[in-house]
């Protein structure tokens, strides 16, 4: 076990001063997390180590991961024209990146003061938590879209319902969208808005609404947005009649999307059973060649 140690030591000497080395370069980058909220980012000081390996081509923002991020944050961050989208990127694979290596370093440091299969543990409970932290720090934007789209669609039945009833009223589909963006809290009203700020800024009411589709995340609002735009390109007098038959639709489909969530929360649950039920036969099982080599 001592070459093992030793081996242990080398890797985890090696990745530690690579995280300080990194560290110490990436403190040129500090500007981008100035304006982070700590509470909601509380491990920000050590996100310098990421954006220095953001400069490696393997971890760059035009490898896979980097330009999965890239996308999320276009439809996530779109203000200001879009002067955000890579900042935002950069920042959340910066804190993935980072982590990532502190972790893995600190695995095969730990390790060296373990016996026996206890090393094995250790190095393998290291292992999986990066691969943890590097799994859900790359998909954490994409997660965050997903959320937003589900949001969305389980609120937009009622908004499509709201916007019709108005317009029943005698109401142009620019005024109905006003008083609907207003009258609740929630992602989709902020979203809608955002477009009513966009359309007084003088934007086409047709083109805020694409944004606006564009911007939750939802196949299913975006396919609603361009059915209405076409209806009002065409000059068609039947919106109302279009709306309605949409909500019918979006109600169908979030009674099934409900049904979904049921389902992955049971899936979910399993996962982590598993991991603790894992997690538990391994200590067992260390415990008890622990014991049999110390009686051979």
């Amino acid at each position: 076990m001592l070459i093992v140690k030793l081996i242990c030591l080398a890797l985890g000497t090696a990745l530690a001063v690579l995280f300080i080395l990194f560290t110490l370069q990436g403190r040129k980058e500090d500007w981008r997390i100035e304006g982070v909220p700590q509470k909601e980012f509380s491990d920000k000081e050590l996100w310098a180590a990421g954006f220095a390996m953001q400069k490696l081509p393997v971890f760059s923002m035009n490898s896979a991961v980097g330009k999965k991020m890239m996308a999320a944050s276009a439809i996530l961050h779109p203000e200001n024209g879009g002067r955000f989208v890579e900042y935002w990127a950069r920042l959340y694979w910066a804190r993935t990146l980072s982590m990532s290596l502190l972790v893995l370093a600190l695995a095969f440091c730990a390790s060296v003061f373990m016996d026996g299969y206890m090393i094995f543990a250790v190095l393998f409970a290291g292992v999986a938590m990066v691969a943890v932290i590097y799994s859900n720090g790359a998909n954490e934007m994409s997660n965050q879209l997903k959320k937003r789209s589900e949001e969305c669609m389980m609120e937009f039945s009622n908004v499509v319902s709201k916007l019709t009833l108005l317009m029943n009223c005698g109401m142009i589909l620019k005024e109905a969208w006003y008083i609907v963006a207003k009258s609740k809290n929630g992602i989709i009203y902020d979203l809608m808005q955002e477009a009513c700020r966009e359309m007084d800024n003088g934007t086409a009411s047709a083109e805020a609404i694409y944004n606006f589709g564009v911007r939750t995340g939802s196949p299913e609002v975006r396919k609603f947005a361009s059915i209405i735009i076409q209806n009002i390109e065409k000059g068609g007098s039947d919106v109302t009649t279009v709306m309605r038959q949409q909500a019918d639709e979006l109600i169908s489909q979030r009674r099934q999307m409900l049904l979904r969530r049921g389902d992955d929360a049971a899936a979910q649950l399993l996962a982590p059973t598993t991991i603790v039920l894992v997690g538990v036969i391994m200590i067992i099982m260390v415990a008890a060649m622990s014991g049999m080599s110390l009686t051979i």
